[in-house]
């Protein structure tokens, strides 16, 4: 519910404070005064274009604020802040409970809380998708489950689909792609390759590469070390020299320890003179080995450039191809179980499409007496109401259905959209009758009609009167008004005016009561003498009796 509306230096609107209530508020005022100006602030702090030149004249922006209440889940209130600053050069700045949002964020949320109907202007009644809201919500609880079941069926319908999408279509693509991957992977494990091996291999090859020349350089060496010409080797002066120390330390005992490393020396190199000699003994000259290992090796450096670099890099390749594998051959299982559960679910989902659409078309049924009804105590009565459920040929979260709320205002002519059956006061009216059948279910709750008895007079208007003080009981009513008998109907008159202030226009807003508020229903009556304020009190003394 709108608790207060602030306006400042919007056209001539210099600094306005609109305090509306519960119930049938109505606006009325001198043609020219700006009450239609107060909603059109309305409409532009709730997400409406605006343009700098609506900023008043010397001021560099205009400011609208409103604070709304709206209900809890709990049963509380909520309060949301609304504010606009209209800049005449440069972009507006929009706030939602003081945080800043761009503008369809609060057309949005504008949505939930106010519906406003102006003539020749697009209503949210007006759209296919409200009209199928509302009309799901007149059908009750039952008509609510059988939408909830048909938007879980369909949520789940596309989850699968999605998931078909990305198992893919090709099989034969498929097929490719798995004969690809097993060749590769039979490749890789024919090989056996390891790391081990590839250096065991490596070193083998050396050897065997390098035989003659270590053979003669072992051969050398183990000579001049071990075996050589009699007193020339390593091992024979190391002798003499083991002798010469001998003598020596039987004369001083402290060359024990010297001749000790002397035998040590002596006993490592016999050691590394008979180690040297099966070196040699393993040397083979095999040119058919070498050939063998160098074919093996070119099979490491084949695989490794094609999957490595490394070993462990051709390994790893290869588990992942093993997984892809394992992807690829259950693909086709899992794709057979997506396509039958697609099946399943979209036989469900044309079951419940078809309980919804059938009580959518009871609840039409009945959404369409009751609104004809309305209609005819709104004298309209040539008109006919009619709430269309249409086949579709694809279903969607919300069903096979398109809903049309269609209208003739004239006997004799056909049923068209209600956004093109009727204008100006007719469409008001039909909207009244629409929004007085659905008050209870409706959950906006702050209703604007601006200049709804425009082109109506006589039992007409106390016929809208009627209407909107029924919808009232529901709803907060705003509405702006040239008639003095729904002026009377009011829980709260308010009166727009222009005054001269400080050598300008400005435009205000006063509540009436009393004395005041007889007197501006009498300038509406055509007259302020006494015979018009007599009527003007028996006017609100008889909507005060209802």
């Amino acid at each position: 519910m709108l608790r207060v509306l602030e306006v400042s230096n919007l056209a001539l609107m210099d600094n306005l404070i609109f305090y509306p209530e519960s119930g049938l508020n109505v606006i009325t005022g001198e043609t020219g005064a700006g009450k239609s100006m107060l909603l059109t602030a309305l409409s532009l702090l709730l997400g409406e274009r605006a343009a700098g030149e609506i900023v008043r004249s010397g001021e560099e922006s205009a400011m609208i604020q409103a604070v709304f209440t709206c209900r809890s889940d709990d049963g509380g209130e909520n309060e949301i802040i609304f504010s606009r600053e209209i800049r005449r050069n440069g972009p507006n700045i929009c706030r939602l409970n003081g945080r800043v949002e761009p503008l369809g964020k609060m057309a949005e949320e504008g949505q939930r809380l106010v519906d406003l109907h102006a003539q020749n202007r697009q209503q949210s009644l007006l759209s296919p998708a409200t009209q199928r809201d509302l009309l799901d919500t007149y059908g009750g609880r039952e008509l609510a489950a059988a939408r909830q079941k048909t938007s879980e069926l369909y949520g789940k319908l596309r989850e699968l689909e999605e998931l078909l999408a990305a198992l893919g279509g090709d099989e034969q693509a498929a097929a490719r792609q798995e004969d690809f991957l097993r060749f590769q992977l039979e490749e890789i494990e024919k090989a056996a390759l390891s790391a081990a091996e590839e250096e065991e291999l490596e070193a083998t090859r050396r050897r065997l590469y390098h035989a003659r020349q270590l053979l003669e350089s072992t051969g050398k060496i183990y000579d001049g070390l071990y075996e050589g010409a009699y007193g020339g080797t390593v091992v024979d002066r190391l002798g003499i020299v083991e002798k010469e120390l001998a003598a020596a330390a039987s004369l001083d005992e402290s060359l024990n320890a010297v001749l000790q490393q002397v035998e040590s020396a002596a006993e490592q190199l016999k050691e590394a003179a008979r180690d040297l000699l099966r070196y040699r003994e393993s040397i083979t000259i095999d040119e058919q080995l070498l050939v063998e290992i160098d074919e093996r090796l070119e099979v490491y450096r084949r695989l490794k450039k094609k999957y490595g670099p490394t070993v462990d890099d051709v390994h790893k390749l290869a588990e992942k191809l093993r997984e892809e594998l394992a992807e690829l051959e259950g693909r086709s299982t899992r794709r057979e179980a997506a396509e039958a559960e697609i099946a399943r679910t979209a036989a469900e989902l044309e079951k419940a499409a078809k309980v919804l659409s059938k009580l959518r078309q009871e609840a039409a049924a009945r959404l369409t007496e009751r609104v004809n009804e309305a209609l005819q105590s709104l004298d309209l009565k040539g008109a006919r109401f009619f709430a269309g459920v249409e086949p579709r040929e694809k279903c969607t979260a919300t069903g096979c259905d398109f809903i049309d709320f269609k209208l003739t205002t004239n006997v004799g002519e056909p049923l068209r959209p209600l956004a093109k059956a009727a204008s100006g006061g007719e469409i008001s009216r039909v909207m009244l009758a629409i929004k007085s059948v659905l008050a209870e279910q409706d959950k906006v709750e702050t209703l604007i009609f601006d200049e709804i008895d425009a082109g109506i007079d006589g039992i007409t208007v106390k016929a809208v009167a009627e209407k909107l003080k029924q919808l009232a009981r529901h709803r907060q009513i705003i509405c702006v008004t040239h008639q003095p008998i729904i002026a009377a109907a009011a829980d709260c008159h308010f009166m727009i005016y222009k005054e001269n202030r400080g050598g300008r226009t400005v435009t205000g807003i006063q509540r009436l009561q009393g004395k005041s508020r007889e007197e501006e229903i009498a300038r509406m009556l055509g007259d302020r003498g006494g015979i018009a304020i007599e009527h003007a009190r028996k006017l609100l003394a008889e909507w005060r009796k209802n």
